[in-house]
C-alpha cells in the first residue's frame, strides 16, 4: 500500500510527520527515526533500529565471515588504552 501525505518544512528545518504516516509506521512521541537520502534524491524515513540490535546484526554478519569479533574488541580496547595516559584534563 502506498501512502502519500504532504508536510511543510519550518524555518528551523523541522517537519511534522503526518499522523496517517505515523500511524501506519507505529511511530509514537520519542521514537527515533532516520532519514536516508538515496542517490536519485529520494528521501526515505524509517524507525531507527536500536543500537544494540544493529551491533548484534553486525556481529552476526562478521561471524558468517569467520571474523573473530572478540579479538577485534580486545585489540580495539588495547589501542584506546594505549592513547590514554590515566590523567583526566
Amino acid at each position: 500500500m502506498v501512502v502519500s501525505e504532504d508536510a511543510t518544512i519550518t524555518s528551523k528545518g523541522q517537519v511534522t510527520i503526518p499522523k496517517r504516516i505515523r500511524d501506519e509506521l507505529g511511530l509514537d512521541a520519542g521514537t527515533e527515526v532516520e532519514f536516508i537520502l538515496e542517490e536519485d534524491g529520494t528521501i526515505r524515513v524509517r524507525q531507527k533500529e536500536p543500537a544494540m540490535d544493529r551491533l548484534r546484526a553486525i556481529k552476526e554478519q562478521l561471524a558468517d565471515r569467520d571474523v573473530d569479533v572478540e579479538r577485534m574488541r580486545r585489540e580495539s580496547k588495547a589501542e584506546w588504552e594505549s592513547h590514554y595516559d590515566g590523567d583526566e584534563a
